[in-house]
């Protein structure tokens, strides 16, 4: 039995600026014109091996397989790590795996980039993919040992503006004075 302390949850620091500060559009009513096509969804992996195999795969990590790549966005070089696929896949009723291409399509034609910060003193970017489909994207790479992809998630457009909070550090859209926000 460990005698360690349980480490105290790293969680997102409270208080940061967020989209409505900024004034920036809501996902929820964003003009299609703003949103990036819809990506395929893949087919749900039946075990946690198998949606590593397939994340793996869609992130590029296909060749003899590959340990890691790099893949170039808006914000430079991102280290994409097979080790780091297993936690992304681990809660088999989300099956994540389905959505690793729509992932991958947010690391490199992200709709805006945050740098958020952690209680524990550390940042992380978090990729905001806006797509026409009822599911959205959010990418997190952290930033401790180097640009580094960490995890990814689907969600709706309510939950995923919830997460556009910190330093906005890329968008892929500009806004102009008298335009309604989120509408061309």
């Amino acid at each position: 039995m460990s005698t360690h302390p349980p480490r105290p949850k790293i969680t997102e620091k409270k208080g940061q600026s967020t989209w409505l500060h900024r004034q920036l559009p809501d996902l929820r009513t964003l003009d299609r014109a703003w949103r990036a096509p819809a990506v395929e969804e893949l087919v749900a992996a039946d075990d946690h091996q198998s949606a590593i195999d397939v994340v793996a795969y869609h992130l590029g990590l296909n060749i003899l397989p590959m340990a890691s790549r790099v893949v170039f966005t808006p914000m430079g070089a991102i280290q994409i790590h097979r080790n780091c696929i297993a936690h992304i896949v681990e809660k088999r009723q989300d099956a994540r795996e389905r959505y690793a291409s729509m992932a991958l399509d947010t690391l490199i034609g992200p709709f805006e980039v945050w740098r958020v910060a952690y209680s524990n003193g550390t940042h992380r970017l978090a990729f905001i993919g806006a797509y026409e489909a009822k599911r959205q994207m959010l990418v997190i790479v952290t930033l401790e040992r180097g640009k580094l992809l960490w995890n990814f998630m689907q969600c709706d457009a309510k939950a995923l503006n919830k997460h556009r909070h910190g330093e906005l550090l890329y968008q892929r859209y500009e806004l102009w004075p008298g335009k309604e926000k989120g509408h061309c």
